[in-house]
């Protein structure tokens, strides 16, 4: 579960960005923190970069489906 130590740089969002769920392989558009829907694990992927193929997988659980947990947000230049 990721954890946090100062709530005043969060910001609850309900954007729909949080409701995909994505492969391994795949490219996600927000760079952030990504929580595999059915073990839990988390990962960073940056914008950009496939999440990777060879992190984990799972016998019995399901297939790996990874869903975005806490994105960054960048400010335009």
């Amino acid at each position: 579960m990721a954890k946090f130590k100062y709530s005043a740089h969060l910001k609850q969002s309900d954007v729909s960005a949080f409701d995909n769920g994505w492969l391994p392989g795949q490219s996600p558009p927000n760079s952030g923190i990504y929580r595999c829907k059915n073990c839990g694990d988390e990962i960073v992927v940056p914008r950009g970069t496939a999440i990777p193929t060879n992190h984990h997988e799972h016998i019995v659980l399901g297939p790996v489906i990874w869903q975005l947990l806490v994105f960054a947000q960048e400010h335009p230049k």
